[in-house]
């Protein structure tokens, strides 16, 4: 039934349970699908005291309905009175197991800030204006309603005592326990160690893993047709070992004792059971550099041997891995994921400091032999909180988070604090996130401790994997990944569907509900805000059937669910056999078939649940539809534009295309289409291979069940069965006992009685491949149809490519022509030009001043013969060059034969030949010796630097104003200056040479010295490198 409405009546900090009024918008009636939920969030705290007794109409009317059934008066009383009571039972022990968790974790020091915040803002709202008043009005209208309703004050139930023991996690995990003798359920005795009916009975894991009577003890070796199955919801290697040991009544097998050479340990049965080709051997992912997601079993199904001393030829035993689908949500799946990140984390920081502690008593053991001083430790590490970002660091939201938390960053969202706690102004919002908060706290302890407890043992617990996970086990962090899943996207809702919260003048507004004039609760954000985000997971089953009567299975549970987890796989298998009619389970094997296929069968069957359990195959169809979809209209929109551009083609006017150019090349959004089908067809592959190794698992798990209920082919068609088991048959000297009936040793219904077992496990089987073989087929229909969108989306991505590339070469056609069009211009130009150049260069001849021209009277006629005919000549000559491929060609070969007889007569081809200077040697030179020269030139500047530096450190330290020397020439003290002679006197050279600073005689210093000296040095490097041959 629907919660809602949560009021916070009373909170004690005492220790007890806080009361918490809930009323639901419905009536309570008979549509109770969990009586948890009912007692919990439908009842009022004050009704609670009436709703197991006598005179609630609720039972009064369950007792007549029963009536209706069949039953008398008293089984009807009976019946009524047995489930009321075990109702009674399952909410006291909820309120009791509520009020021990609270107690626990605020003595926890990971999550005590829980109930710390949860006291605060409490109190805070209390203190708040207007509390008291709020509450009274609260008070009387609910006095109304309760008069309406012709109910009475009623009264609040007492607080229920608290264990405040410490907090053992397998005295928190129940087993569930199944049994069955000849196809009839088999109850135990309900009382301190199991309770409940069949098929929910349970009891406690510490119970069933410690005591010596264990209930995993076989109770009636002689019971041929006994099915029994004990399910641990963890996959939890320690307690496996625990578990097969307790089952043969011995100790956990000890592996290192086993393979020593000296005190060798015996073998044992649960170390045949779990011999290290069978356990151990098959444990991927363990190493230290490797992440904790990376553990995994290898897929097997193999039969084994339980007996240490003699070969066993016909074992009862059989061991099983194998990966299967579930789901989680994606706020749970990250939040697991940091707790594992931090565990591992400590476990790593624990190593290294043993391994420290270790080496520092080595080395102090040594220095008493060597008399050197001991080692002491170092100074503290890191703070623990710095440790602690330092690890959880893996996303940019966790960055962005950490920087707002430093105030590195300004942010306009909501204050959240190190611990992920938001703060908001209204205090009892503030009460109601705290107390949300608290509850996810509580539900994910017990997982949570699980991880701290086992995660790092040695043999560690495997953690959940996602999808990404399990297919990509080597990668550190799969958070981006995992949030780009198919089930992700299509199960979250997108910050751009939300309707937007407007200041429009002055006043805030929902703009989508003004513009669509949607009034009172909006339906499509009331959709979007309860939107659930889920992440595909891999979980593995482990199982393992002793003795061909009992089944011991391991797969985990969804975090942070306990009773209320309706897509659980365990108590889907608890559904099917209570539905299931008598007989249908006959032998161990057909219990096992029911395993396996529910825990294959998660997202293949379309069956609603209330727990929000993702429709797989219905979200990657809608994901592969919406890809069609916007793929179907991207093609409508690349033929939009194809036709704009063919209009354009086709016109007779110079078009312009320049708005078909950015859309043509930008390929983003097909990009992403082609990104999201690739991403579907990816997942789709690794859920394929899983679903094929369930295929591969249960057609080896049909061949042992078959080898077992029928060692010798009496009832199949298999010859290997015959002739192999007549053959290990024969080296029995006696053969075991539950082989008489297959020898003709026991009588003819025995032998029917094995052949029905048989043929009806026979039957199941067949149709459990079958059903298997079609959810293949239905993930590779699912891949066609995206294989298909994706050829469509690259044929969109391929067409608009090539449309974009016709704009171009259109457009590059019209600058061509356009291009042409200039070139005859210029053409036109060029002949202008040429006639009329020399008619310039003429005229401008004949109207110079000077003696041959100017004194000398010539006629027009004269002028204009001598003009015309000089520049006729050159136009002509010029015109035959341009345009006379054949003239060019003649001159050519006339020329070039000429040139190439000269160079060579003369000499210098031969001479170019010895210089061998190419353009390419030439500058690889010239870059050389400029590098050289400004090498140089810096090596001075800072000799110089370090030279001035070290004068005025020294002049600083040692000398006085009274007692510093006066400098003479090249540095020298005025008191023991050398002869000014030509031997010593030394030259710019040698001062350059000794490092020493080059001074003129009037001790001022010659500032130039350096740049003459590298000026020399450039002449004489250029003069050799151009006449040095490389």
């Amino acid at each position: 039934m629907s919660i809602s409405n949560a009021n916070i009546d009373q909170h004690n900090t005492n220790g007890h349970l806080s009361h918490v009024t809930r009323q639901s918008s419905k009536k309570p009636g008979h549509d109770i699908k969990d009586h948890l939920f009912h007692y919990l969030g439908c009842i009022d705290i004050c009704d609670r005291n009436d709703f197991f007794t006598d005179n609630n109409p609720l039972w009064q009317e369950e007792v007549a309905h029963q009536k209706k059934l069949g039953h008398n008066d008293e089984t009807a009383q009976k019946l009524v009175q047995e489930k009321r009571k075990s109702w009674e039972d399952d909410c006291i022990d909820a309120l009791k197991r509520i009020g021990f968790l609270r107690y626990t974790v605020s003595g926890d020091n990971d999550d005590k800030h829980l109930v710390d915040n949860m006291t605060a803002s409490l109190e805070a709202w209390r203190h708040s204006p207007g509390h008291g008043a709020r509450i009274e009005k609260i008070k009387k209208w609910r006095k109304i309603q309760r008069e309406k309703d012709g109910k009475g004050t009623g009264s609040v139930p007492k607080d229920q005592e608290i264990r405040r023991d410490k907090y053992d996690p397998e005295k928190d995990v129940t087993v569930p326990i199944i049994q069955l003798n000849d196809g009839k359920p088999v109850e135990e005795e309900e009382g301190i160690r199991v309770w409940n009916k069949f098929p929910n009975q349970k009891t406690k894991l510490a119970k069933l893993l410690n005591d010596t009577d264990s209930l995993l003890r076989p109770r009636d070796p002689s019971g041929d047709r006994q099915v029994r199955y004990f399910h641990l919801p963890s996959n939890n290697m320690d307690w496996v070992e625990r578990a097969i040991a307790r089952y043969f009544g011995e100790d956990r097998p000890d592996y290192q004792a086993t393979h020593r050479e000296l005190q060798r340990g015996k073998k044992t049965k649960a170390y045949m059971i779990l011999q290290e080709q069978y356990w151990r051997g098959q444990l991927h992912g363990v190493q230290p550099h490797n992440p904790a997601h990376a553990r995994h079993l290898r897929p097997l199904c193999e039969v084994v041997s339980s007996d240490p001393k003699n070969t066993e030829y016909f074992p009862r035993n059989m061991v099983l891995f194998m990966p299967y689908l579930h789901w989680d949500t994606s706020r749970k799946n990250e939040q697991f994921t940091m707790e594992i990140e931090d565990v591992m984390r400590v476990a790593k920081e624990e190593i290294l400091k043993r391994e420290k502690s270790e080496k520092m008593t080595r080395q102090n053991e040594r220095c008493d032999i060597t008399e050197k001083p001991r080692m002491v430790p170092r100074s503290t590490p890191l703070p623990v909180k710095h440790r602690r970002y330092k690890a959880r660091i893996v996303t940019m939201n966790k960055l962005l988070n950490e920087m707002r938390e430093r105030k590195l960053i300004k942010t306009h969202q909501l204050e959240v604090d190190g611990r992920g706690r938001v703060k908001v102004d209204n205090p009892l919002g503030q009460v109601f996130l705290d107390a949300a908060r608290l509850y996810e706290g509580m539900s994910n302890y017990r997982d949570k401790k699980l991880l701290r407890n086992y995660l790092c043992k040695d043999p560690p617990l495997h953690p959940r994997r996602t999808l990404d996970q399990a297919y990509h086990w080597t990668l550190n962090s799969t958070g981006e990944r995992d949030r780009d899943q198919v089930v992700y996207r299509g199960t979250t809702t997108k910050p751009e569907d939300f309707h937007k919260y407007i200041c429009k003048d002055g006043e805030w507004i929902w703009k989508e509900h003004d513009d669509f004039e949607i009034h009172g609760q909006c339906g499509e954000c009331k959709m979007n805000i309860q939107k659930l985000s889920r992440v595909i997971m891999v979980d593995q089953l482990w199982m393992w059937i002793l003795d061909a009567k009992t089944i011991i299975t391991c797969f985990p549970k969804r975090y942070g669910t306990n009773k209320q987890d309706a897509s659980a796989v365990h108590k889907s298998i608890r559904v099917r056999i209570q539905d299931s009619g008598p007989d249908q389970i006959r032998t161990v094997f057909d219990l096992a078939l029911i395993i396996i296929d529910e825990c294959t069968n998660t997202f293949f069957d379309r069956t609603t649940t209330v727990d929000r359990q993702p429709q797989v195959m219905d979200v990657f169809s809608k994901a592969i539809g919406n890809i069609m979809h916007k793929q179907t209209v991207a093609f409508e929109r690349l033929w939009r534009w194809t036709d704009e551009a063919s209009d354009i083609y086709r016109s007779k006017g110079n078009g312009d295309t320049s708005e078909l150019h950015v859309p043509l090349l930008d390929i983003n959004p097909e990009g992403k289409l082609e990104r999201e089908i690739k991403d579907i067809i990816e997942e789709l592959d690794i859920m394929t291979h899983i679903t094929k190794v369930h295929e591969k698992i249960i057609t080896q798990f049909i061949a042992n069940a078959e080898h077992i209920l029928d060692p010798f082919g009496k009832f199949g068609d298999s010859q290997k069965r015959k002739m192999t088991g007549r053959y290990h048959l024969a080296k029995y000297r006696e053969p075991p006992k539950h082989l008489a009936v297959y020898n003709g040793d026991d009588d003819d219904t025995k032998v029917e009685k094995k052949r029905e077992d048989y043929d009806w496990f026979k039957i199941n089987a067949d149709e459990r491949l079958e059903s298997v073989v079609g959810r293949i087929d239905q993930l590779k229909e699912l891949r066609i149809s995206a294989v298909n969108t994706a050829e469509s989306v690259k044929v969109l991505l391929d067409l608009k490519q090539q449309q974009a590339s016709v704009v171009q070469a259109w457009q590059s056609i019209k600058q061509s022509e356009e291009t042409i069009r200039q070139g005859r211009s210029i053409m036109m130009f060029t002949l202008v030009t040429i006639i009329f150049l020399p008619l310039s260069f003429m005229s401008s001849v004949f109207g110079m001043n000077n003696m041959e021209i100017t004194d000398q009277t010539w006629s027009i006629q004269r002028e204009f013969l001598y003009m015309f005919t000089i520049s006729a000549a050159v136009t002509l000559v010029s015109l035959v060059l341009a345009f006379g491929t054949w003239v060019r060609a003649f001159l050519y070969f006339l020329w070039k034969p000429f040139m190439t007889a000269v160079m060579t007569w003369s000499g210098l081809y031969r001479l170019k030949l010895d210089i061998n200077l190419p353009s390419k040697h030439l500058n690889h030179k010239a870059n050389e010796i400029s590098n050289r020269l400004k090498e140089n030139i810096r090596k001075a500047r800072l000799k110089r630097k370090l030279t001035k530096e070290n004068e005025k450190n020294e002049s600083s330290a040692d000398e006085t104003p009274e007692t510093k020397p006066r400098r003479g020439n090249y540095g020298h003290s005025s008191g023991d200056q050398p002869a000014s002679t030509p031997g010593n006197v030394p030259t710019i050279r040698e001062d350059l040479a000794n490092g020493n600073s080059v001074a003129t005689q009037n001790g001022t210093g010659f500032k130039h010295a350096p740049r003459m000296e590298a000026g020399w040095r450039i002449i004489r490097s250029i003069s050799f490198n151009f006449c040095t041959p490389s």
